[in-house]
Order: structure tokens, then C-alpha cells, then sequence
């Protein structure tokens, strides 16, 4: 019998399976962390929405070209293969950590590229680039990383609710973590000091960015006012549960502590949508302005 072949027009999958191979590995490994830390509840999300940039630019993507050098493939290879290597000696020797899981990831990220590189070149590599950064905002952040900026917003936070009830006439100071007002205390823990809604600002900001606006000017722009917007809605939620403490006793926090968490989200939601609407027709405006004669 003759060999048989592809049909024609129909790409060959066969030198894209150890590239499926090590996003399907990635993603199983990610799993095991999303499922046992609540900050990263949110990993299959981001998986979809990495899903879908990549199929918004598939239309748009330029022609495959031949890698110029192997240099760069036998790089990115070896680093892959020592950032997983290591990340499993990693997981055997001690445990599934942050740590572990972006040293995993690094490695993976090295293997896609270079794959990328191998099977379509520089010019559609960097074309799908973005997707595969975003991808990271689903990777633990290690503790000695993760810690400073849990304990940054922490005391950010809690100064900036300090200053705004002494301007509201409610003494307050601040003892570490801890807001001292007169018949109470109030505690800004990890899960109040806002770090999930910036980790989910970080990520509308960074998608909604990509799909909506052009310059990568505008895109820092949007992701720093996501941020910002964060803080702002958790230095209110914080100064909410401060007021009510201060009027009606620390009991009364339980009743109001998780509808207060879930207004800023509301809050944060809303924010991006209209800081995208906003953004986006300002920019807009702006181009138009550039290329209308004078």
C-alpha cells in the first residue's frame, strides 16, 4: 500500500504533540497548587482566557519563518530542561511549593519557546508571546516574594485607614497590623489587605488591555489604574469595617465582614469595566487627533 499522507492545506499535527505534551503537563502541575491555595482559586480562569488571547490572534498571526540560529533552541532548552529538573527534585525532596511551581513553570515556559522557535520562527513566537506571559498570573508567586507584598499592602492599608479616620475626627493609631481605636480593636489581616483583588485587577487589566487597546503606552496606563483601583476599594472596605467597629463594637465586624469583601470585588469589577470604556475612547480620540490633517 502506498504512504499515506496529510491532505493537502491541512497543517501536520505530529511536531506540535510535545508542545501540547508540555502545556497539558504544565497546567496539571499548576492544578495541584490552585487547588490547595485559596489566592490562586482562580488558575483555571486564567488558563481560559490564556486559551482564548491566543485564539483572538490566531487570525492575524504573521507567516512561519525558519530559526536563523539553533543557539537560541539548545538555550532555551537546557534552561527548560534544568528549571524542570530542578522543580521535580523539588517536589520529590520536599513538597509542591510556590517556589517549586514557578521554577516548573520557567522551565515550561523555556520548552514552549523554544518549540515555538523550532516550528514557526521569531516573528510568530513574539506574536504569541503575550498569552504565554499572561499565563503567569496564574503561577504562585514564592513566599519570599509573596511576603513582602502581602505585608506592603498590609501596612499600606492600615496607614491610609489611620489617616482617614483621624481627618474624620476618630482617633486611631496604628500598632503594627492592628488599627487601636477607642473601645476596639480592628486587625488587617492577609485576606484584608486586598492582595486577591489585586491579583484579579492584575488579571482584567491585562486582558482587557490586550483585547481593547493598542499602545503598550495605554496598556501600562490601564494596568497601573487597576491597581490603583484595588487599593482604593480596599482601603474603603477596610475604613467600613473600622467605622462600624468603632460605632457598634467588634461583634458587629462578623455580620458585615464578608458582604464588605464582596462589594469590593463588585467594586473593583465595575472599575475596570469603566476604566476600559474610558481608556479606550481615549485613546482613540487621541489617534484621530494625530492623523486628521491639520
Amino acid at each position: 500500500m502506498p504512504p499515506t499522507t496529510a491532505a493537502p492545506g491541512r497543517p501536520a499535527l505530529g511536531p506540535y504533540l510535545p508542545l501540547a505534551g508540555i502545556l497539558a503537563w504544565w497546567v496539571w502541575e499548576l492544578s495541584h497548587q490552585w487547588a490547595a491555595l485559596v489566592e490562586y482559586r482562580f488558575g483555571w480562569i486564567v488558563a481560559l482566557l490564556t486559551a482564548y488571547l491566543v485564539w483572538e490572534r490566531w487570525p492575524t498571526q504573521p507567516p512561519p519563518t525558519a530559526a536563523r540560529s539553533p543557539l537560541p533552541l539548545v538555550a532555551l532548552g537546557l534552561l527548560g530542561f534544568g528549571g524542570v529538573l530542578l522543580a521535580e527534585l523539588y517536589r520529590i525532596g520536599l513538597a509542591r511549593t510556590p517556589t517549586q511551581a514557578m521554577l516548573f513553570s520557567l522551565g515550561c515556559a523555556s520548552f514552549v519557546v523554544a518549540n515555538l522557535l523550532a516550528l514557526l520562527g521569531w516573528p510568530r513566537t513574539r506574536h504569541f508571546l503575550f498569552p504565554l506571559l499572561f499565563f503567569f498570573v496564574a503561577v504562585p508567586i514564592p513566599k519570599f516574594f509573596w511576603n513582602p507584598i502581602v505585608f506592603g499592602l498590609q501596612s499600606l492599608v492600615t496607614a491610609l485607614n489611620v489617616e482617614a479616620l483621624n481627618l474624620l475626627g476618630i482617633p486611631a493609631v496604628q500598632q503594627a497590623h492592628v488599627i487601636r481605636l477607642p473601645n476596639t480593636t480592628v486587625g488587617v489581616d492577609e485576606a484584608c489587605s486586598g492582595v486577591r483583588s489585586l491579583q484579579s485587577s492584575v488579571m482584567a487589566a491585562l486582558f482587557i488591555g490586550d483585547l481593547t487597546l493598542r499602545r503598550p503606552g495605554w496598556k501600562v496606563f490601564f494596568l497601573g489604574a487597576g491597581i490603583g483601583l484595588a487599593v482604593v476599594g480596599n482601603v474603603g472596605r477596610s475604613l467600613y469595617l473600622s467605622l462600624t467597629a468603632h460605632r457598634r463594637g467588634a461583634d458587629a465586624l462578623k455580620a458585615v465582614h464578608d458582604s464588605a469583601g464582596w462589594s469590593v470585588l463588585l467594586f473593583t469589577a465595575l472599575g475596570i469595566a469603566f476604566l476600559a470604556w474610558l481608556v479606550t475612547r481615549l485613546e482613540t480620540r487621541l489617534v484621530r487627533l494625530k492623523s486628521s490633517p491639520r
